[in-house]
């Protein structure tokens, strides 16, 4: 599955492609603290810390339309509500890799 649904993006964005940059570019500033935060949350084995930082990361990729990335960070915040803390290295290293992906492609340069 691709990292970026282009096609998700475009209709959250009414097809205006002025917007989907901005959005894009946005998401491309903050991703970097919104990992930081799950992995925080993550590595002090917090579940409602875990919870809160993959449920604000999970909301920024929702809109995006990266289905590989929300399903992870799906994972990790159901994991934090429940306190299921196990797993929890293993899906973070999936999330970083899927992040890191979706990265990759934002980052390549678009027209305005």
């Amino acid at each position: 599955m691709e990292p970026l649904d282009w096609s998700s993006l475009r209709e959250n964005c009414a097809g205006d492609e002025s917007l989907v940059n901005e959005v894009l570019d946005l998401f491309h500033k903050e991703a970097a603290g919104l990992l930081h935060d799950v992995r925080v949350a993550a590595a002090s084995r917090d579940g409602q810390a875990l919870k809160r930082a993959a449920h604000r990361l999970k909301g920024a990729l929702v809109s995006l339309g990266a289905r590989p990335s929300v399903e992870v960070a799906r994972a990790l915040e159901l994991a934090g509500n429940g306190n299921e803390l196990s797993g929890v290295d293993a899906l973070f290293g999936q999330l970083e890799v899927e992040m890191g992906r979706l990265v990759a492609v934002i980052a390549v340069p678009r027209a305005a």
